[in-house]
């Protein structure tokens, strides 16, 4: 069975990137834990929110679905982000990164 890491990694790969052998590893941890397909999708979701920066026209939507999920952790992240929409929305729509400068940070610091 592969690590946790491992399989949030494939999770989180687009399907075309994975090989037969990622496949049948994630099928398999998926049958292990049907749990795991509620969570790749709002993780996925939650991914592509942050990858297609627009509008964060579908930032309520996955908000909604992450605070009816089963999971606490899953669910006060989506409550959290909710409390401070304004500046979650502008996170994803702006198109400043804070990268290079926690970049600098972490080398400095960590």
């Amino acid at each position: 069975m592969p690590s946790a890491r491992r399989i949030t990694a494939r999770i989180m790969r687009p399907g075309h990137k994975l090989t037969d052998d990622d496949h049948t590893d994630l099928a398999d941890a998926r049958h292990r834990c049907p749990d795991l397909d509620t969570i790749a999708d709002l993780a996925r979701g939650f991914a592509a929110l942050v990858r297609h920066q627009g509008t964060g026209q579908h930032l309520d939507a996955w908000i909604d679905r992450a605070r009816h999920a089963g999971y606490p952790e899953i669910r006060g992240f989506a409550t959290g982000m909710a409390s401070d929409r304004d500046a979650v929305v502008a996170g994803l729509t702006q198109p400043w990164s804070s990268g290079p400068v926690e970049g600098h940070v972490n080398r400095i610091f960590g």
